[in-house]
């Protein structure tokens, strides 16, 4: 593992470079959907949500940064260089919101996509590496494309992708969003939804009324995968029963087998 020190190096002069346009998104992919309302910001959360200045909070649709320390947990790599970028493409900007299908969560925040200029502010901090895409129905008209651009971030190697982000599923402690990855030890089909365990630690629900769920199902068992969700803890139970650690798959391109 690598100090502290140089960890937080690696970070400031990441942003440094994307703040003077060295990042590797200099076109846009994704078309937003529209017409938006133009709203101000007053301020960032965090890379994924902030204030409007009527007082209302935006999670923005589509993607997922790194995590601010709060509430006891520490601050996960990368969390401030995502929220740094956003506030400085942000200062002094004209911002289009888009709201999702889904309009709020269950926070009560607005869902929407934010654009600056006509660049989508997911999609621009997913190109420089700053946060994954994640796909949550019914609000995934862009989400091809935002997973295009974070293939693109992964390829370059490029912020969350320099380091290998990628935890053990076996390694799972603590609830929240995870990127993980494990060997498929046990496969059940249920009649509503398909139960698959990794490294015997780690259970995933994927609903029979997913599109396209039953793609490479066959081939999972036995095979190391990448997962992507929000772990929940289901409390201290018997191992007989069910697996404490569980997620429940989003969309298809949530999971998929990793190349050896």
């Amino acid at each position: 593992m690598r100090p502290t020190q140089r960890k937080a190096s690696h970070w400031g002069a990441f942003f440094i470079a994307c703040s003077l346009g060295f990042g590797s998104s200099a076109q846009a992919r994704c078309s937003l959907p529209g017409p938006g309302k133009s709203v101000q910001v007053a301020y960032v959360i965090d890379g994924d949500t902030l204030k409007l200045a009527s007082g209302e909070s935006v999670r923005l649709i589509g993607i997922n940064t790194p995590e601010i320390g709060r509430d006891g947990r520490p601050e996960e790599p990368g969390a401030r260089a995502a929220r740094e970028f956003l506030q400085n493409w942000l200062q002094g900007q004209s911002v289009e919101l888009i709201a999702g299908r889904e309009s709020r969560d269950r926070y009560g925040r607005r869902l929407a996509h934010l654009s600056v200029n006509g660049l989508a502010l997911s999609e621009r901090l997913i190109a420089e590496g700053l946060g994954v895409a994640v796909a949550l129905p019914p609000n995934i008209r862009l989400a091809e494309c935002l997973f295009a651009a974070e293939q693109k971030a992964r390829r370059s190697r490029i912020g969350l992708w320099r380091d290998e982000p990628l935890k053990e599923a076996g390694s799972v402690a603590q609830s929240g969003f995870a990127l993980l990855q494990g060997e498929v030890t046990k496969i059940d089909d249920g009649r509503h939804a398909v139960w698959i365990e990794v490294e015997d630690h780690l259970v995933v629900r994927v609903d029979k009324r997913m599109p396209g769920w039953e793609t490479e199902l066959d081939q999972l068992l036995g095979k190391r995968v990448e997962i992507r969700g929000w772990v929940v803890d289901r409390g201290n139970i018997s191992q007989s029963e069910r697996k404490r650690w569980f997620i429940s798959l989003s969309d298809r391109r949530h999971l998929r087998i990793l190349k050896i």
